[in-house]
Parts: structure tokens; sequence; C-alpha cells
């Protein structure tokens, strides 16, 4: 029977139902596989923080037992770059394996493919938005100005920016898992049943239907399609 360390973590304290539903993906998971949940850490700090000591406390306990690190999403890791390649290199040194439910195919060794895919997709996304702005600039078109705004519009709209990053990211988050899914085998329902099962929702807060994963698996094509014809 395979050993297991849970990790979960949320960014504030006010989020302890994120916490229980981390808890109960996992210990669904090793349910269904037949395997032994060691011991469960959790903390609720920011992603941002590079001291983790929740997170630190795990790696060594599965040092201790010799346990995979399990974890419900792998953004509970961190979305900073630098910290997810020193992560790579602290599991490594200790052989450490991860396993991180929305990403079926996730290993130790893929996590530095993930931070270099995430940092590309940073700097694309900063690239789009300076040619984006030249070109309302080229057309003539006057840009807007936060200091024209009143308090209120500008929380309405940093909030908005907020949601849209929000959902953006599940988007992305949600096609892996697609695509791992898929590669193994698993229809689009089963797929749908499996991302609902890890508290995914559609970027309109709904549960996934085989709809809407096969919908994201063409736009994810597409993208790559499109990509390589530059």
């Amino acid at each position: 029977m395979s050993k297991y360390i849970g990790y979960y973590r949320t960014s504030t304290h006010k989020q302890n139902l994120g916490i229980e539903a981390q808890k109960t993906a996992v210990k669904n998971y090793l349910k269904s596989i037949g395997g032994e949940l060691v011991g469960e850490v959790s903390e609720q700090e920011s992603g941002k923080n590079d001291k983790r000591e929740g997170l630190e406390k795990a790696i060594r306990l599965c040092e201790k037992n010799g346990c995979t690190l399990i974890i419900a999403k792998l953004d509970r890791l961190s979305r900073c770059i630098s910290f997810l390649f020193q992560l790579r290199d602290r599991v490594a040194k200790s052989n450490i394996e991860i396993k991180a439910l929305d990403m079926p195919s996730f290993n130790t060794m893929s996590l530095g493919i993930y931070a270099t895919m995430a940092q590309a997709e940073r700097e694309a996304i900063s690239l789009r938005t300076r040619l984006a702005l030249a070109e309302r600039k080229r057309q003539g078109l006057t840009l807007g100005s936060p200091q024209n705004l009143t308090i209120e519009a500008q929380k309405k709209g940093i909030e908005s920016i907020r949601l849209k990053a929000r959902s953006n990211d599940q988007n992305r988050q949600a096609q892996v898992v697609i695509s791992g899914c898929i590669s193994n085998g698993m229809t689009y329902s089963a797929t749908a049943i499996y991302l609902n099962n890890l508290n995914f929702l559609t970027s309109k807060g709904k549960h996934f239907r085989a709809t809407t994963v096969m919908r994201l698996q063409k736009r994810q094509i597409d993208e790559q399609t499109h990509q390589m014809s530059f």
C-alpha cells in the first residue's frame, strides 16, 4: 500500500471550506486507489510567501515516513516561479514524489516544466498587453487613466480584473487536467465528473459537462495549432 502525506493550503483564515474541500478530494482519491494517508498538514498562508512552514513540515514528514506528497491542486504549492524551482530541487534531493490530483500525469520531474510554462505564460500575457496598448495609441485612441476614475470605479475595475484573471487561470488549469485525462483514455463525460470531484468550476461558475470539456479541449488544440503555425 502506497503511503501519502496530504498538504492543504488557503490564502486566508476565512477559507476554511477550501481546506475541507481539498481534504475531501485527497481522501476520496486515496480511497479509490487503496492508498494510506499517513499524515496531513494544513496552512493558511499566501502563495506569494516563500517561507512556508506548513509545506516544509509536510516535506519532512514525507522524508521520515517514505511518503508521497499529495495535493488537491497544483497551485496549492505556489504560483511563484522561483519558489517552484527551489521546491523541485528540494524534493528531488530527498527523492520525494509529488502527486497533484488536478494533473494526473504530473510528477516531481515535471514540476520544473510547469514552472517554465507558467513563466512563459506570464511573459506572453505581458507582451500581448504591451502590444495591444501600443496599437491603441497608434490608432489615436485615448487610454484611460486610473487618476481620472472615482475610488469606487477603481475598486470595481480592480475586482473585475481579479475575477477575469482567476477565471482564466482556472480554465488553463482545467485544460491541463483535461489533456491528461483524454490522453489516458477517459471520455469527455468521465473527465467532466473528475473535474467536478476536484471542485473545478467553469468560467461561469457552473459544474463541468461533457460538452464543456470537449470545447475546452478543442480550444487548447486550436491554440497549439495556431502557435505552431508561426
